[in-house]
């Protein structure tokens, strides 16, 4: 069974409203068919007023994505506006550090001007998401590195970071299996094509758009992160600079990968045994179909 934390009374407050005491008053996000909710460490399948539950006692919440799929923006919209009452602050890799969403000027204007990319982000495909947190009246800001200072980071391998993102960077150094991993995943995310000498680069910007984030995030509690799911694993994304750097923090991670659901228990924790220490709790959608990524790298 789940810790009692994820059972117990719920108090938040929102003016002089005392949202627990009206339990009807949330709507929750509900399970589509075929889809399943993992809590990675007990193994048990939730509800979504479990996680809205945890997701409300946290002090950080990082909610990862696939970027491409659009139920996981339209999931993370639903989760918004079910906590939508609690303040909290929205940081976003979709734009850089020191951006704001100005919360006065329509959406699509609003977004431009904080730097977004609607083409290189696919617009309209986080309309969804960027609606919920306009509508919900949240503060919204960028959290990336900028371009510029990513390429300076590559070529220097780190050492130019700035001294703030290099001290969060110092508080949190990954254990040699988790920088064995993040390596991997680069690997794999550019199919295998990137030469051996790249990588040092490569994870240094990894790491050091992680502690932008990380920045943003602890400038502003209680926070939420909007980000790809590499960028919300526990054991070397965000989550894991948060949490080196401030232990205090009650910091979760909610990861939204493409998978069929499992028909047994066993099933599931068999799987979920790789997931240990990566993710608090993992939501199943279907996977969605796509064009092969990694064609652009074939030989012709």
């Amino acid at each position: 069974m789940l810790s009692s934390v994820f059972f117990r009374a719920l108090f938040v407050w929102s003016g002089w409203v005392c949202l627990a005491c009206l339990p009807h008053a949330l709507a929750f996000p509900a399970l589509a068919e075929n889809e399943q909710l993992l809590h990675v460490d007990s193994g048990e399948t939730i509800s979504p007023s479990d996680l809205l539950q945890a997701l409300n006692q946290a002090d950080v919440s990082a909610w990862g994505e696939v970027h491409d799929n659009p139920r996981h923006h339209a999931l993370r919209a639903e989760l918004l506006r079910a906590i939508k009452a609690r303040r909290v602050t929205i940081v976003a890799e979709h734009m850089d550090a020191g951006k704001q969403v100005d919360p006065r000027l329509a959406l699509p204007d609003a977004l431009g001007q904080a730097g977004f990319d609607a083409p290189a982000w696919q617009w309209p495909m986080h309309q969804v998401l960027f609606e919920a947190v306009q509508q919900a009246g949240l503060a919204f800001y960028g959290g990336n590195l900028p371009a510029s200072q990513t390429r300076e980071v590559y070529k220097s391998q780190g050492s130019s970071a700035s001294s703030e993102l290099q001290h969060l960077l110092r508080n949190a150094p990954l254990e040699e299996a988790s920088l064995k991993q993040l390596r991997q995943e680069i690997d794999e995310g550019h199919c295998s094509a990137l030469p051996a000498h790249m990588f040092d680069a490569m994870i240094a910007v990894q790491r050091a758009r992680d502690a932008s984030m990380a920045s943003v995030l602890l400038q502003h509690l209680p926070s939420v992160l909007l980000a790809g799911n590499g960028h919300a694993w526990k054991h070397v994304g965000v989550p894991q600079i948060i949490r080196a750097n401030q232990p205090d923090l009650r910091v979760v991670s909610l990861l939204l990968l493409e998978h069929a659901p499992f028909s047994t228990r066993a099933e599931s924790t068999q799987w979920l045994q790789n997931w240990r220490g990566k993710a608090d709790f993992i939501w199943l959608t279907p996977t969605r179909t796509r064009d092969d990524p990694c064609k652009q790298f074939q030989k012709k």
